[in-house]
C-alpha cells in the first residue's frame, strides 16, 4: 500500500485504479507548496456568492457533527476557536491558478475525467467523520499532519447517521491507520470508506475524478442533437402492421426506435459531441 513512487500509467491502470488504494511518501515536491493556495487566501474565497463551501463542526463525543454552507461573513471564523472544525472550499483550481500546477502532478490520472480540486483547511481535532466517496480522489498532504483510516475493501452497504446533514457512517472505519505529512498522497478509489483525523492545523488538497451519469449523458447529447438537428431523426411510425392498433407499443415497433437510438448513437455526430462535453471543464458544476 506504501509506495516510494507514482506507479507507471500501466502499473496505475492494471492493479490500482477503481481496485485498491495506496499512499507515496513525498509524492509532491514540498517547494510546491509555496504557490499553492493558503489557508487564508481559502478563506477569502469562502465568503464569495458563486463558490461553495462548507464548514464541518466535529462532532464531540455522544454528539453530531453540523455542517454549515457558505458563503460566509469574515467574522465568522474569529468565532470558531482553535479545534474540532474544518473549511471545505470547492473548484479551486478555478479560482487560484497556481493551484491548479498541482494536476501537472498527475499526468497517468484520466484527466478529461477532472471534476475539482477541493482544498480544505482543519484545525487539531478536524474531520468530517468516517465516509465513502462515489469518486476516486487523490489526497495531497499540504501544510500539517493527518491520520487517515482507509478501508480494506469497498464498502458495498453503507449505514448512514441519521438525522445530519453529512453523510456520516455509523461504524468507524475497518482498515489501516496512515499518518501523512506534507508531499504525502494517498489515492482512494470510489466507495472505500476512509476518515481523516487532524494531528495539528492542516491543508488537503483532494483531486476529484468523477464520470457523468448516463442519464446525463443521454439528457446532454439530446440538448446536442436538437440544437443541430443533424442525425436527430424523428420518427415516423416506420414499418408499423396491425400489431400497432392499440394502446400497446408493439415489439417490433420498439426494435424500430431502439435500433434509430443506436443509429444516433453510432453517427459521428456522438463522437464529435463526446469529445466536446469532457474537454467542458464546466461540465459538473
Amino acid at each position: 500500500m506504501i509506495l516510494d513512487r507514482f506507479p507507471t500509467a500501466d502499473e496505475f491502470y492494471k492493479t490500482y485504479w477503481g481496485q485498491k488504494p495506496f499512499v507515496v511518501r513525498g509524492g509532491i515536491n514540498s517547494a510546491l507548496f509555496d504557490t499553492l493556495i493558503d489557508g487564508d487566501t481559502l478563506a477569502g474565497l469562502s465568503l464569495e456568492e458563486d463558490i461553495k463551501s462548507r464548514l464541518v463542526m466535529t462532532a464531540p463525543a455522544g454528539g453530531k457533527w453540523t455542517c454549515e454552507h457558505g458563503p460566509f461573513e469574515e467574522e465568522r471564523f474569529s468565532t470558531l476557536g482553535s479545534k474540532n472544525w474544518s473549511l471545505l472550499v470547492q473548484n479551486v483550481e478555478k479560482h487560484h491558478t497556481d493551484t491548479a500546477e498541482l494536476l501537472n502532478s498527475f499526468e497517468f490520472s484520466p484527466r478529461w475525467l477532472l471534476d475539482d480540486i477541493m482544498v480544505s483547511y482543519s484545525t487539531t481535532g478536524g474531520t468530517v467523520g468516517p465516509h465513502t466517496d462515489s469518486y476516486h480522489v487523490f489526497l495531497v498532504q499540504g501544510i500539517g499532519r493527518r491520520c487517515w483510516t482507509i478501508g480494506n475493501s469497498p464498502l458495498e452497504k453503507k449505514d448512514w447517521i441519521e438525522d445530519i446533514e453529512l453523510k456520516v457512517l455509523k461504524e468507524p472505519v475497518d482498515g489501516e491507520d496512515i499518518e501523512v505529512t506534507t508531499g504525502d498522497v494517498i489515492y482512494i478509489p470510489p466507495h472505500f470508506s476512509h476518515e481523516g483525523k487532524t494531528l495539528e492545523n492542516a491543508m488537503t488538497f483532494s483531486v476529484g475524478f468523477l464520470g457523468p451519469k448516463m442519464s446525463e449523458l443521454f439528457i446532454e447529447y439530446g440538448y446536442y442533437l436538437d440544437q443541430t438537428e443533424r442525425h436527430n431523426k424523428q420518427y415516423l411510425g416506420e414499418g408499423l402492421t396491425a400489431q400497432s392498433a392499440s394502446l400497446e407499443i408493439s415489439t417490433p415497433a420498439q426494435d424500430t426506435i431502439k435500433n434509430d437510438l443506436l443509429n444516433t448513437l453510432h453517427a459521428d455526430s456522438f463522437s464529435k459531441w463526446l469529445v466536446e462535453y469532457f474537454s467542458n471543464n464546466d461540465k459538473n458544476d
